[in-house]
């Protein structure tokens, strides 16, 4: 069996299109939600990856107590957060 260049081309060319199809997405929806992450602050309102809507109440490291309605107050670790969501938001659900 022989290894021709032209299929070294079809090698790198599918490489390049799985990595920008794929890969390359994938990278800079984490870069997003970690800058989101990073930037969260007291009274900021969030959504949790279990599907709850809570304020923050306070950050330290990768520990984030949210408050919900009612007043309860939860500690969550940061990758529980899925999305940072307007207070408008919030309300129509609600």
């Amino acid at each position: 069996m022989k290894f021709g260049t032209m299929d070294l081309v079809f090698l790198l060319a599918t490489i390049l299109i799985m990595y920008f199809l794929f890969f390359l997405p994938q990278r800079r929806k984490q870069q997003a939600l970690n800058k989101m992450l990073g930037s969260l602050k007291r009274g900021d309102r969030v959504l949790t990856t279990s599907g709850m809507y809570g304020e923050v109440y306070a950050v330290k490291d990768s520990l984030i107590t949210l408050e919900f309605n009612g007043g309860a107050r939860i500690d969550f670790d940061k990758s529980a957060i899925a999305q940072a969501v307007s207070p408008d938001k919030v309300e129509a659900k609600g």
